[in-house]
């Protein structure tokens, strides 16, 4: 994916779903995109929307994925060490004093300031982690997995976690159906659960953290554990106090944003949108997740309908019928 810097601070730029603007993350500059790049972003969300089609075998798959590496860019760290590490990277992007490279099976955080603690903090969260004993889908697979880190000879450091070559993150995939942020909903439910289990909030919840496979329509949270914080702590700025709440309005904003609004609370019922689908995104967070959880339960049969068991190549049709 070609990447568009900052004409500003030259930080790298996040490209809106509408594929008409791009944000700076950094320092807040926004760029109106030239007909040229329109169509190009245009044409690269709709190739990577094309990847939830279920009608591919393993070949096609392949192929699309080899599509999709042909304009990656290469990266070098110098590590203090005297080692180099190259990598091969799709997307790259910024958040705050974090670069971001998405390599084929790793994510590569490349901590601009204060590094130490920055990677101190993500693996301490991430090794935390504890998962109910009831757990039989593996849910520790949806977290990070730290594989190494290095630091630099511009003393700055990197941490690299491992991911599955089918993941990408949410915001590569533009503006989504309702019926696709609807599943994303139930897995961001999950994975807030583990995060309420271990009294831990998540800042950052987004479509630059949430890392989705769509094949097997299955959501990771990847990103942001250096901000990680217990419930009920000082923010990483030191100006709000963060609960478990915020995990769930992080939720509703990234849906919000997969569906073409701004954040929670704007979301617009319509063709493609159940009013059942959007009072859920537009209303305030339960209590605690699980609580939350029951109740998206509730409003995702009165949006679609009971869950019925289905074959592998039934379509969506058949899946849900027609939204109420």
């Amino acid at each position: 994916m070609k990447n568009l810097n900052c004409i500003n601070c030259g930080a790298p730029m996040r490209i809106d779903v509408s594929a008409v603007t791009a944000v700076c993350r950094y320092c807040g500059t926004v760029h109106t995109l030239n007909h040229e790049d329109t169509d190009y972003f245009s044409t690269f969300f709709r190739r990577m929307g094309g990847l939830f089609s279920g009608d591919e075998n393993e070949q096609q798959r392949k192929k699309r994925a080899e599509e999709l590496w042909k304009n990656a860019d290469e990266q070098n760290f110098e590590c203090t060490d005297g080692n180099n590490i190259s990598i091969r990277y799709m997307y790259r992007f910024r958040i705050d004093d974090t670069e971001v490279f998405v390599a084929r099976r790793n994510i590569i955080f490349h901590f601009l300031k204060n590094w130490t603690s920055e990677a101190n903090n993500f693996r301490k969260y991430t090794s935390l982690l504890d998962y109910p004993s009831a757990d039989t889908r593996n849910l520790a697979s949806f977290f990070p997995t730290v594989s190494g880190g290095f630091e630099l000879t511009d003393r700055t450091g990197i941490l690299v976690i491992t991911k599955n070559e089918d993941e990408y993150p949410l915001c590569l995939f533009g503006r989504l159906s309702g019926r696709h942020t609807a599943w994303i909903i139930s897995r961001l439910e999950n994975l807030c659960c583990v995060l309420e289990y271990n009294g831990l909030v998540h800042p950052g919840i987004g479509i630059d953290t949430v890392y989705i496979n769509p094949y097997t329509h299955q959501a990771s949270l990847y990103g942001g554990f250096s901000h990680v914080v217990k419930n009920n702590s000082l923010s990483p700025d030191k100006k709000t106090v963060l609960t478990t709440k915020h995990n769930l309005l992080g939720l509703r904003n990234t849906a919000a944003n997969l569906l073409g609004f701004e954040r929670s609370g704007l979301v617009r019922s319509g063709r493609d949108i159940p009013p059942a689908l959007a009072d859920f995104i537009n209303s305030v967070p339960k209590h605690d997740a699980y609580e939350d959880f029951e109740a998206w339960d509730k409003a995702l049969i009165k949006a679609y309908g009971e869950r019925r068991f289905i074959t592998m190549d039934t379509d969506d049709e058949q899946i849900y019928g027609n939204p109420r």
